[in-house]
């Protein structure tokens, strides 16, 4: 399936606590949580739902994020 909303854009938009899907060429990877991010955006930290694994992006990284 693909998401019906539009990519998040602004990184800096998210909070911590937001849920958020995570996606990679064109492929649902999985649920997240904002953990936390760097003002600018640039650097997000997500935990993974069901397993916990908190993971680092950088905005460059080839990945898609939608808000849930």
């Amino acid at each position: 399936r693909v998401p019906k909303q539009q990519p998040v854009q602004e990184w800096a938009s998210l909070q911590r606590g937001n849920c958020v899907e995570v996606w990679s060429d064109g492929s649902f990877l999985y649920i997240a949580f904002v953990d936390d991010r760097a003002e600018d955006g640039h650097l997000l930290w997500v935990i993974e739902n069901g397993t916990g694994s908190r993971r680092l992006f950088v905005r460059d990284d080839p990945i898609t994020l939608y808000s849930i």
